[in-house]
This record gives structure tokens, C-alpha cells and sequence, in this order.
């Protein structure tokens, strides 16, 4: 059925209306001359129904016959829009020209999806890629997929096996990590001693190999041995193993943090964007926004264009400008108060609290202005752990 309806917009046809006193003669004399008509309907003195475009004439000479009036209500199909674009001689043209550039790309690629393992850059895949001749644009009958997928296995060790499935105008690069070359092998274990980092008062002791040589409540001072490496046993044994312990102690530590009473500020100063359209590697700006020139904050982004929800090879790339002027400006106290506490706040977090597993027990913090800085000085005393190791070499003779 699909065939004769494909059929019948390709060579056309018509719909019409016969009225008369007999409009049933006229039915039955186009039936005796093999006159196909289809979905016919029957009213009081009239018919109505559809028959093929090359039949109208004979359908005039059988209304004239039967003493009946025919009327072509509309006609369908290829013939008719022919006819009805026949002057637009430029349409037809863009048509083809059209059909022709879409059968020329579909010969290309269109769209590269790459998924690859966080250890592997898609953008220096797509790099490589390139090299070899699979870009987007690239002809896909001139990519030797094979040959692609051996040269870059063989010459990066990060890749345990990649695909490449090319289908239309889309490829389509799986990639799996080579597992042995991101796990590193271990350095063989090192024997050692714990000796302090700071000197303090011993507060708490947590050994978990070797053996103590201080106890909560010692005095203690920096590069002292805390842990020994060397256990011995009642039997008279000796083992050299490697020292690991958690020892705590109150240290006291001064921290000066300074800054400039004058400073230049970035302030915001206007935005701009910048667009242009990429097909096939080729840039063609939207905007005629240059390069700006000074302190500036620049964020890109790209967007794909679809058709029908297919990706093609057309892409909307855009910049947001955000530019700066610089202002000098004269810090006020509390102005540098603030921004040294500031630091002061991420000193302790990285330098204490994460490093040595730290916790501040007192503070005491001074802020005061030498000639052109403001100067804060802050005395601590802290409890951390203050192990740290100390390799047992050995010499041969």
C-alpha cells in the first residue's frame, strides 16, 4: 500500500467533484474505460473522489458525455510542485546543490566521541588522532582504522587496548588503561628510627613498631630519638624493623605574616563576548570583538549544533571577557587585620592542622604598623605529632 501511495505523489493526481442528475453514468462509463478512481463518495447528485493527474482529460470527456459538470478541487504530487516552482528556478538550483554537499559530507566525519580513562587527556587523544589522520572533516575512506589503533597502543604504555568504531559520519574511540602502568611498584621497606621535629613536652605516646624511649610528661628537643628501630627480646634476639608511632607534645611556635599598607586592587571594568561559528576546522567570527589587552578573565565554551537530534560538524564557540583596571588603594587597620587573619587562618589549616595533625591550644595574636606594612605576630602553643622518620643507613665495607 505504501508503494502505491509513494507511487501516485510521484506521477500525481487530483481530487475532483462531478455533479449532474445521473453523476452514477459518468462512474460507471470511467470504470468501462479503465480509469482508475479511488475513495469515491456518493452524495445526492454528486461525486466526489480521486483519480491520477495524466487521467484529466479523459475524466472531461466522460462528464461531457454523461451530461454532467465536473470540477477540480485541487491536485497533489511531484508534477504539481514542479509546476508550481517552475519559475524559481534558484530553489531548484539550492536543492541540488544542497543534495549534492550532503552526499559529498556524508562521506566524512562528522562527530568524535572519545571516552577515555581520567589518566589519559581526551584533549592530547584527539591530538594524536589527528596526527593520524582521524579529525573531524577527514574523509573516512582514506582512515586505515587498523593501522591507527596498532601505532598508538605500540607507542604509549598507558593504553591497554582501544576500538574505533566509525559508522556514518560518527567515530567512536573506547580506550582502556593499562592498569600496570599507573599502579607503581613500591619502594622495598626502609628500617628507621623516630626522632622529634620540634622541641616540647611529651603529652601522649602511641607506638605501633620499635621501641619508646620517652614517656608522657618528658622534655624533649628537636632530632631527639623518640621510637628506636632496634626491639629486643628476653631471649637475648635483636631486630632491626621500621619505627612507626603517633607521639604527641606541646610545642610553642611564633608566625610573623606581613603585608603592604598600599596595594592595587583588581576592579571590575565592563565585560564583553566574543563569538564565532567552526565548521570543518574553519573560523568564521560573529563578533568583531578583538583580543583585550591588560588584566582580564576569560571563560570559553562550545556548543555542538544538532539536526533532527543528530550532531553535525557546525560548532558555536563563545568567550566571556571579564576586564580589570587596577586601583591603588591604602589599607585602613581593620582592613589589614582582616586580610592577615586571613592567612594566618590558612597557615593553620595546611601547616598544622593537615601536616601534622595539630591542635591549637593558645593563640596569641598582635597587629601593628612598621613603616609601610602591617606586621601580625602570632604566638602558639600547640599539641602535635611530632614524629618524624630517620633512615637507618647501612655501610658495607
Amino acid at each position: 500500500m505504501i508503494v502505491v501511495i509513494i507511487l501516485r505523489w510521484l506521477l500525481g493526481y487530483v481530487s475532483f467533484a462531478v455533479e449532474g442528475k445521473f453523476p452514477e453514468r459518468f462512474v460507471n462509463l470511467t470504470a468501462r474505460k479503465g480509469i482508475n478512481l479511488w475513495k469515491i463518495r456518493g452524495e445526492k447528485n454528486s461525486v466526489s473522489g480521486y483519480a491520477g493527474i495524466r487521467d484529466i482529460k479523459e475524466l472531461y470527456a466522460a462528464a461531457e458525455k454523461t451530461e454532467n459538470r465536473i470540477h477540480i478541487v485541487r491536485e497533489y504530487g511531484l508534477p504539481c510542485l514542479f509546476r508550481k516552482y517552475r519559475q524559481r528556478c534558484g530553489l531548484l538550483a539550492g536543492t541540488v546543490i544542497c543534495a549534492v554537499i550532503c552526499h559529498i559530507l556524508s562521506g566524512h566525519i562528522w562527530t568524535i566521541r572519545i571516552s577515555t580513562p581520567d589518566m589519559i587527556n581526551e584533549y592530547e587523544v584527539r591530538s594524536v588522532l589527528k596526527e593520524y589522520g582521524l579529525y573531524e572533516g577527514a574523509d573516512t575512506g582514506s582512515i586505515n582504522v587498523s593501522e591507527i589503533i596498532n601505532s598508538i597502543s605500540s607507542s604509549d604504555r598507558r593504553i591497554s587496548w582501544m576500538t574505533i568504531n566509525i559508522i556514518g559520519t560518527e567515530a567512536e574511540i573506547n580506550i582502556s588503561p593499562n592498569l600496570s602502568e599507573k599502579i607503581k611498584k613500591e619502594d622495598p621497606p626502609k628500617l628507621s628510627n623516630i626522632v622529634s621535629s620540634a622541641d616540647g613536652t611529651v603529652t601522649r605516646v602511641n607506638v605501633y613498631n620499635g621501641t619508646a624511649k620517652v614517656k608522657a610528661g618528658d622534655g624533649i628537643r628537636k632530632n631527639q630519638l623518640l621510637v628506636s628501630g632496634i626491639i629486643e627480646y628476653n631471649n637475648g634476639n635483636t631486630v632491626l624493623v621500621d619505627s612507626n608511632a603517633k607521639i604527641f607534645a606541646k610545642t610553642a611556635r611564633t608566625v610573623s605574616i606581613s603585608i603592604p599598607s598600599n596595594i592595587t586592587l583588581l576592579m571590575e571594568n565592563g565585560s564583553s563576548e566574543k563569538a564565532d561559528l567552526s565548521f570543518f576546522g574553519i573560523r568564521l567570527p560573529l563578533t568583531l570583538n578583538g583580543d583585550k589587552q591588560g588584566a582580564f578573565t576569560k571563560k570559553s565554551s562550545s556548543q555542538q549544533m544538532t539536526v533532527l537530534e543528530n550532531p553535525v560538524p557546525v560548532f558555536i564557540n563563545s568567550e566571556k571577557w571579564q576586564e580589570y583596571k587596577k586601583q591603588p588603594v591604602e589599607l585602613t587597620l581593620s582592613q589589614a587585620e582582616e586580610l592577615l587573619k586571613n592567612k594566618l587562618f590558612l597557615y593553620e589549616f595546611f601547616m598544622l592542622s593537615s601536616a601534622n595533625s595539630g591542635t591549637v591550644l593558645k593563640r596569641d595574636i598582635k597587629i601593628k604598623k612598621e613603616k609601610e606594612q602591617y606586621i601580625l605576630t602570632a604566638d602558639y602553643e600547640i599539641e602535635e605529632d611530632i614524629c618524624k622518620k630517620s633512615v637507618i643507613e647501612f655501610y658495607s665495607e
